[in-house]
């Protein structure tokens, strides 16, 4: 059996579209558990109506967002396999055949995902308009080491209503991180991958909501903005600490401060150069990779080590303590805009005030033709009677 989570919250207008694409799989062996957080519209009359055994809902008095719902959906589950379903999202109806089919044949697979189409807030083809969120989830298979190599350097890329998982490994890893609001599943599927293979179909079985929208969760604003890179910082650092000595050499050797490190405290230290130097351009931060430092260098010789292995003086480390930390990628790329801004509008400015002083030369010279009229003509007689003369 398949033990189906969906956690909704106020998406009476297209829950009902969801749960009939999971009601018309192929594969019929599923239970639906469906955990309403809290909805303050008509979401739990909307699930009131359907009679079907196969679905337990479960009504949270007041919202406790997505993480903590889920968790709960988890520990109800009684299936072999834990599908991730969304209250947004519309099942192809052979997505649970193909994906229970390749986890049955591939016993050494922990999780398997799919291919997605993107659909707007009416249902239709939206792929035109998001090129690049085509891009992002048109992903080939990798090995483990390489999709954590993956994420690290660039991010997430898996489609979370795509996602079916084996209880086993949920039990062994645990739930949600009850820490993350945008960014909660891409840190599972780390958890995940630390411990078993995933793999990802090619066929599209999933019609992906992608709207602009303040109540879809993964819509972009500036705050859903400003916690994503905060939490993926946050992950990268859970990262480094989840994987083993030979996973790190493994994954991350590639990008080593010393291509040679292989000793414990020199594994620590590149760790810790990993936090500051590479990954993403928004996570790459001092402070978390100088937390990390100050923790190695507590080791009796660690800071031997690090002069010799890594040519690193103690005063180099005090020269990054004289940088600012705290201004982030988003602020500083909003002063860069702003700065643009402004050197355009000085030089509007500057032409405006060319023009205007053309326009008034202009209006100067037409005003006074009649004065200068005058004056020719005083002149021209004022000729005419010094050559009489």
């Amino acid at each position: 059996m398949v033990s189906i989570v969906l956690c909704t919250y106020n998406r009476e207008k297209s829950i009902g579209a969801s749960i009939d694409s999971i009601r018309n799989q192929t594969n019929e062996e599923w239970e639906l558990i469906i955990v309403d957080d809290g909805s303050t519209d008509g979401t739990r009359k909307k699930l009131e109506e359907y009679q079907d055994e196969r679905i337990k809902c479960i009504f949270f008095p007041e919202n406790s967002y997505y993480c903590y719902a889920a968790n709960v959906g988890i520990r109800e589950a009684s299936g072999e396999y834990v599908a991730f379903a969304t209250s947004d999202d519309i099942w192809e109806s052979d997505k649970l055949e193909k994906q229970v089919a390749y986890l049955t044949e591939h016993p050494e697979c922990g999780a398997v995902f799919s291919k997605v189409t993107l659909i707007g807030e009416n249902g239709e083809n939206v792929e035109d308009k998001y090129p690049d969120m085509v891009r992002l989830f048109d992903q080939k298979n990798r090995s483990r080491a390489e999709w954590l190599r993956h994420f690290w350097n660039i991010g997430n890329c898996l489609s979370h209503p795509s996602s079916v998982v084996r209880k086993s490994v949920l039990d062994e890893i645990g739930g949600y991180d009850l820490l993350y609001a945008q960014l909660a599943d891409f840190e599972l599927w780390i958890r995940i991958l630390l411990k078993t293979d995933i793999y990802v179909l090619q066929d599209k079985l999933v019609g992906y909501r992608w709207y602009s929208s303040k109540k879809q969760i993964s819509a972009p604003t500036e705050e859903k903005q400003l916690r994503s890179i905060n939490e993926f910082l946050l992950i990268k650092r859970r990262l480094l600490e989840l994987m083993t000595d030979e996973q790190l050499i493994e994954v991350l050797g590639n990008q080593f401060r010393n291509p040679e490190s292989s000793s414990p405290i020199e594994l620590e230290f590149e760790r810790a150069f990993l936090l500051m130097e590479k990954g993403a351009e928004y996570s790459r931060y001092d402070v978390l990779g100088l937390q990390k430092m100050e923790e190695v260098l507590r080791i009796p010789g660690a800071a031997e080590v690090l002069k010799s292995r890594f040519h690193i003086r103690l005063q180099d480390l005090y020269s990054k303590n004289g940088k600012k930390h705290y201004v982030d990628k988003l602020m500083e790329e909003r002063l860069e805009y702003l700065e643009r801004e402004n050197v355009t509008i000085r030089r509007e400015l500057e032409s405006y005030q060319r023009e205007y002083a053309s326009v008034v030369q202009s209006n100067i010279w037409r005003a006074t033709k009649p004065l200068r009229v005058v004056l020719d003509k005083v002149k021209r007689k004022n000729r005419a009677v010094r050559l009489s003369r």
